[in-house]
């Protein structure tokens, strides 16, 4: 699955440059133009990371970043402005911004800046889905308590089900997200073996196969068979 990323920029030139940019990129990007509707979004749709304008028409990005960190405490913010003094970058930290970059900035420092921050969030990520708990600094998941032994593809699977809380994937987006786009039918094979091995670690139940879809974790099943 893409890292999602919302882009609040209400030049429209900039903000049809970034998009466009980061799409090449291989993000998923959502590109609003003013405050008050980014306000609304972000209390209804998650994402990985917000490109947030300080300077915007309805609702100032300062305000736009309280919210997000209201309904989205893991969500990095990257803040964009033409206003560079210390003031200015204090205040935007002081109201959750990650990292700041004064325009005019180059496109692919940006990309570097996401890729860093996206970095920092996984890096500190420990997720917890039912009795499920994702530990990402010791690349380990525990089932209530106690350490599954997991080889690296089970885990990178198992992991993608865990952060993704109950949500239905598909086996396309599985595919890719675990060996790339070039993945072909070994890899579609491959992928029922590795989840046959991740039911009996965890419980058979726990994965819920979606016929002509894919799969998904569920949070009360605590089947150890």
């Amino acid at each position: 699955m893409k890292t999602s990323i919302l882009l609040v920029e209400d030049n429209q030139t900039i903000g049809q440059n970034i998009q466009k940019y980061l799409e090449l990129e291989g993000y998923s990007v959502l590109w609003v133009q003013n405050g008050s509707y980014a306000n609304e979004v972000v209390k209804h749709q998650d994402f990985d990371l917000v490109l947030l304008d300080l300077m915007l028409p309805g609702t100032d990005g300062l305000v736009v970043a309280k919210t997000i960190k209201q309904h989205q405490e893991q969500t990095r913010i990257l803040m964009m402005t033409a206003k560079g003094q210390l003031e200015d970058k204090l205040e935007g930290f002081e109201v959750g911004a990650d990292d700041y970059l004064v325009k005019p900035f180059d496109l692919e420092e940006l990309v570097a800046r996401i890729e860093a921050l996206l970095r920092r969030s996984v890096q500190k990520d420990v997720v917890s889905y039912g009795v499920l708990t994702l530990d990402n600094l010791q690349k380990k998941i525990f089932k209530s308590g106690e350490e599954i032994k997991l080889s690296l593809k089970e885990f990178q699977i198992l992991e993608l089900l865990i952060r993704n809380k109950g949500m239905a994937l598909s086996r396309l987006d599985i595919i890719e997200e675990i060996w790339g786009g070039d993945a072909g039918f070994e890899e579609d094979g491959k992928l029922d073996v590795y989840l046959s091995t991740i039911r009996r670690k965890i419980g058979k139940d726990m994965i819920e196969t979606i016929k002509g879809y894919g799969y998904r974790l569920l949070s009360d099943k605590n089947s150890s068979k």
